[in-house]
């Protein structure tokens, strides 16, 4: 699409004219999921509910995120911003989610579940581990808890295997100080 056919159907977009919104999903539903199919670690799915999602975003309070585009550089590629920053956030919010998920179930996990402390210590580990960052218990919780090995642990964060290590010694490091602390509260 050119620059003018791009500038006229966003006017049309802004004032309020129905089949632009068609117009705009059908002629941009390929470069977009192209970019979402690209991100790392989202599947069929989430690609679909992204595509949902974009198309919501950029209709949403009267096409707002339209309204800076002045037409200085392509639509497609000012689309292709909106539609990786979107990426980004849905990745990060998917995380997040599951970082809750993994954290409740660390600080909720019984004594026995806990393969490296007895029960005597368990409280000890449970008030520790309740002091690291939600991301440092994640960490901690899928190496230790659940045994995973550094690659597993990579992708489900999308690191790389080497930051892997470098970020569970520092979150061992972490534990190991909120540790000492709580040893001398009991």
């Amino acid at each position: 699409m050119e620059l003018e056919d791009e500038a006229g159907l966003v006017a049309r977009l802004l004032s309020g004219d129905s089949c632009a919104m068609e117009q705009l999903a059908h002629s941009y539903r390929g470069f977009i999921s192209s970019i979402f199919n690209r991100q790392p670690q989202l599947k069929p799915d989430d690609i679909e509910e992204l595509y949902q999602r974009f198309l919501f975003h950029i209709w949403e309070d009267g096409y707002r995120r339209l309204r800076p585009w002045k037409g200085t550089r392509s639509l497609r590629a000012y689309l292709g911003v909106v539609a990786r920053n979107l990426a980004r956030d849905y990745r990060r919010e998917r995380r997040r989610n599951s970082c809750e998920e993994i954290c409740h179930d660390v600080m909720e996990a019984p004594a026995e579940s806990m393969p490296m402390v007895d029960s005597g210590r368990s409280e000890i580990v449970r008030r520790g581990l309740g002091d690291l960052s939600v991301r440092d218990r994640e960490l901690i919780h899928r190496r230790y808890f659940r045994e995973e090995s550094y690659r597993e642990i990579a992708e489900a964060l999308g690191i790389t295997v080497n930051h892997v290590g470098v970020a569970l010694l520092r979150a061992e490091n972490r534990l190991k100080v909120a540790l000492e602390k709580h040893r001398d509260d009991l």
